[in-house]
């Protein structure tokens, strides 16, 4: 993951939109914006942050490090350098308590002990950009132009000893690295032009076996073009869950200087757009809640990813925004309580043109955490009762244009509050993709 240092900063604290901020940001079919922050105030130093599970922060500002609560309180100072430098990257390993910062001055890559506060330079790599963990524990794999601005270079970096060996010499300007869950090493890689030719710009995999050979690798004659014709890749992080990527592409649309953020999926396709931003975004940082459902359009918002956006070169304005899927939501319309008449079961905002099925259980089985389960579809579905639970499936219907549907029946006092109602989502391929909220006929 990238969180590009020109553009992040104290993010995502998780507060309100300003109608100057909707305004920035785009988001697809699928996904809605659940909050942004404004970052003018660090448009003049640039950090770099990793954005912590419980929604807390760790900023290398250039000069200072420091952790923050979710309302942006210092929780911790971890100190400040004697001369300010450009940040390159902050990531942590937060089940050993230990962060590695990148800063591209003088090259030096730290590791920062978040509980006793120490810090050592593990090694220097002039330029470092990005850094990403290996899957093999104390390993990971850092990008940067020792040979000067241009030369990108990939190399592995040994967490205990610091000892930095390389592993590829790619063409460009060094760039985002990922690794996948298999071990798979996949870099941006450019033309080393400047500007930066139209779809020129491509993501290389490298082998997992062959990037412990201990041979220096090219792009060109070793590596794989995993996906390709990108004007420009800022930023993007891997969903081992759903073992797929979060690609910031830059310097596209048709003003020449939008950002796309896709879901690229491990064939290396464009699955499908995320958000727009119209001007120069980065900062990928996927947030998983721990439930297992996938970030992808229609899903349950337990996943986010933080994009940051940047025109601290233009008016000084700097944000960052977490974009959510939008779940489609079962609605339940009723006679009234304790009334016989017609009721209405809807769902709303689900998939284009696609397909639901209501599912029915008895309201007793209502899970308040819900239950991930794979039951055939592209993506494991959240249920609010345990599958077997739900005794009544009716046939999928085909949704409007809107992506809503509804069905009727008779409702009863006897019955009120007796039935929880959850729908099953389909694209219009019928190919299960998630659920809806869950209501009861209350």
């Amino acid at each position: 993951m990238r969180t590009l240092s020109t553009l992040i900063a104290a993010a995502l604290m998780g507060t309100a939109l300003t109608s100057s901020t909707l305004a920035q940001v785009t988001a697809a079919d699928g996904y809605s914006v659940a909050g942004s922050i404004d970052l003018s105030p660090y448009c003049g130093t640039f950090p770099a942050v990793h954005v912590f599970a419980d929604g807390s922060i760790l900023i290398f500002d250039g000069s200072n490090t420091s952790h923050r609560s979710a309302d942006g309180t210092i929780l911790r100072d971890y100190g400040t350098r004697p001369s300010s430098v450009f940040a390159s990257f902050v990531r942590v390993d937060e089940s050993a308590g230990l962060a590695y910062i990148g800063e591209s001055s003088f090259g030096t890559i730290s590791e920062l002990d978040l509980d006793t506060g120490t810090s050592r330079i593990l090694n220097t790599l002039g330029f470092n950009y990005d850094f990403a963990f290996d899957l093999v524990p104390g390993l990971a794999y850092v990008t940067g132009s020792p040979g000067g601005f241009g030369a990108n270079a990939l190399y592995r970096l040994d967490l205990v000893s610091g000892a930095l060996s390389q592993v590829a010499q790619l063409d460009g300007f060094s760039g985002p690295v990922e690794v996948d869950s298999l071990g798979n090493v996949v870099v941006a890689v450019d033309l080393g032009l400047f500007p930066i030719p139209a779809d020129s710009v491509k993501l290389v995999r490298f082998d997992s076996v062959e990037v412990t050979l201990g041979t220096v690798l090219t792009d060109e004659d070793d590596g794989e073009d995993f996906s390709v014709a990108y004007d420009g890749i800022s930023s993007m992080d891997y969903d081992a869950g759903a073992d797929c990527y979060s690609v910031i592409e830059v310097n596209t649309g048709s003003t020449g200087s939008e950002s796309f953020a896709w879901n690229v999926n491990n064939q290396g396709d464009r699955a499908e757009l995320v958000a727009t931003v119209p001007g120069f975004a980065g900062g990928a940082q996927l947030l998983q809640s721990g439930l297992g459902t996938a970030f992808a359009a229609y899903q349950p918002a337990y996943t986010s990813l933080r994009i940051s956006y940047s025109q601290c070169f233009g008016n000084g304005s700097a944000d960052i925004f977490n974009v959510v899927p939008k779940q489609a939501a079962a609605v339940f319309t009723g006679p009234g309580p304790m009334t016989t008449g017609t009721a209405i079961i809807d769902v709303e905002g689900a998939i284009p043109n696609g397909y639901a099925s209501l599912w029915v259980a008895r309201s007793v089985a209502w899970e308040s955490i819900p239950l991930i389960d794979d039951i055939g579809g592209l993506y494991p579905v959240a249920l609010q009762a345990s599958p077997a639970a739900f005794g009544r499936r009716f046939s999928p219907l085909q949704l409007n244009s809107s992506g809503a549907g509804s069905l009727l029946f008779t409702q009863t006092p006897q019955i009120e509050g007796a039935f929880l109602l959850q729908w099953i989502i389909y694209d219009p391929a019928l190919q299960v993709i998630s659920t809806s909220t869950a209501t009861i006929n209350r």
